[in-house]
């Protein structure tokens, strides 16, 4: 005789989502068959759009606390099992066929699913993990280049022992371990384009994250995570490193073993040149599979700087095959490998990634700066040319002019200061470069004449 099918409800906490909403609850039709919804003060058409699709709609007074407002919503739940999404998110369509199996499986407290989340650019990481190539597996981010990905409990039993903790960056986590109840990776994943939205949109929600931690570090003051979510979250805001900091050396404190502290620790003494410090910081997050990548990228930034190239080209080339999609770290690559003397694979991987990421002036200047050291002087001009088009300083006009001069070219030198200081018209460098090239070049064409 087969067993009663447990059931499952969908569980949210929303405000004004109207833009988001209808893709998110579409993409559970037919899971689940309950759906909660917490509404924190929306004031468009947010609770219409839930009530289409069958909701309960709760309103629920936003208290700055998101595990209270998704507790909240927890109360109302009345199936076996919850799945937690946000509004702009949605369930993969592997996860509607595996939910069923998962949810019989006995003696699991829940599952932790693997988070896609969509970002703007090919290079970066989010939080500790690096970008991964987009595989365009789902056709709302076919725009997006790549993605990181974290893992969260999102769907575990309803019980009154499991409900979320924490101000912000809240989880069921802590509580599903407490009662012993295992948490095993599900094979399917959550797909979340928030990091899509607009800058200022992304920025407001940072700075009001940043408010939210600062006041969980005070409820919580011995969670190592919350000190270790300020720090980063304090690092973000303003790439400053005396905080962020103090808050990772809190939470070393408190766990030792916080790999992630670690790793940050030394991205922020690499930031303030402290090379060996990186170094010996980033030795303990080695170890961590998940972060690998990173780790490995900034222990290669390290070793660059020290000069030692070898150990440094050693170290780019792990992230490069753990990320398979970064051109910034491929250029890094490749200019180690120009330093070197392996010129030709060198400039090769320098022009794959200006050609990958053409927008991004780092990659232009590390493939100038290896033509330099080739003496291809006329490579060199070509992509300064480039890099003052995408940065639009003076100061990269003036450099692009320079390789000219160098090249014994004052005409075309000529022609790039002039475009500048129209550009620049209050820009005294320009002015005085361009007045003493075109001096210069009539002072020869008259010893010519003579």
């Amino acid at each position: 005789m087969r067993g009663i099918v447990p059931t499952l409800g969908l569980s949210m906490i929303v405000r004004n989502e109207a833009h988001t909403l209808h893709s998110c609850l579409e993409s559970v039709a037919g899971v689940v068959s309950q759906i909660v919804i917490a509404d924190t003060g929306s004031t468009d058409n947010t609770t219409e759009i839930a009530l289409e699709f069958g909701a309960t709609v709760i309103p629920v007074p936003w208290e700055n606390h998101f595990a209270n407002a998704r507790n909240a919503a927890l109360e109302a739940m009345q199936t076996d099992w919850v799945l937690v999404l946000d509004a702009d998110e949605e369930l993969d369509r592997r996860g509607q066929i595996r939910i069923p199996k998962l949810i019989a499986q006995e003696g699991v407290g829940g599952h932790l699913i693997p988070i896609r989340n969509y970002v703007p650019t090919i290079t970066g990481r989010g939080w500790d993990r690096a970008t991964q190539p987009n595989d365009h597996r789902h056709p709302r981010a076919a725009q997006a280049p790549a993605f990181f990905v974290h893992e969260n409990c999102r769907l575990f039993r309803r019980d009154p022992g499991i409900y979320f903790v924490g101000r912000v960056h809240e989880l069921v986590e802590p509580r599903i371990c407490a009662l012993g109840l295992k948490l095993p990776l599900a094979d399917f994943c959550i797909h979340h384009f928030g990091q899509l939205n607009q800058e200022e949109s992304r920025s407001n929600k940072a700075a009001a994250y940043l408010d939210l931690l600062r006041l969980k570090v005070q409820e919580l003051p011995d969670d190592a995570m919350a000190w270790l979510q300020l720090g980063l979250q304090e690092y973000e805001c303003s790439r400053k490193s005396k905080e962020p900091f103090r808050c990772f050396e809190r939470a070393l404190a408190l766990e030792p073993r916080a790999i992630p502290a670690w790793l940050f620790k030394g991205m922020l003494y690499l930031d303030a040149g402290n090379y060996l410090d990186a170094l010996a910081a980033l030795e303990f997050a080695r170890s961590d599979g998940n972060s690998q990548a990173l780790c490995e990228h900034l222990r290669g930034d390290a070793l660059h700087n020290l000069g030692r190239l070898q150990e440094a080209r050693v170290a780019y080339a792990k992230a490069v095959q753990l990320t398979r999609c970064d051109p910034v770290l491929n250029s890094k690559l490749g200019y180690t490998e120009v330093r070197l003397g392996q010129v030709k694979a060198g400039i090769s991987k320098l022009k794959q990634a200006a050609n990958s990421a053409p927008e991004t002036a780092e990659i232009r200047d590390r493939l100038m700066k290896a033509c330099i050291v080739v003496n291809n002087l006329e490579e060199a001009a070509r992509q300064a040319e480039e890099l003052a088009s995408l940065e639009k300083t003076p100061k990269a006009y003036l450099r692009a002019a320079s390789i000219r001069v160098e090249m014994k070219a004052p005409d075309m030198a000529i022609e790039i200061l002039d475009r500048a200081t129209k550009l620049f018209p209050d820009a005294i460098e320009l002015r005085r470069a361009l007045a003493e090239l075109v001096g210069r070049s009539t002072e020869t064409g008259a010893s010519a004449v003579r």
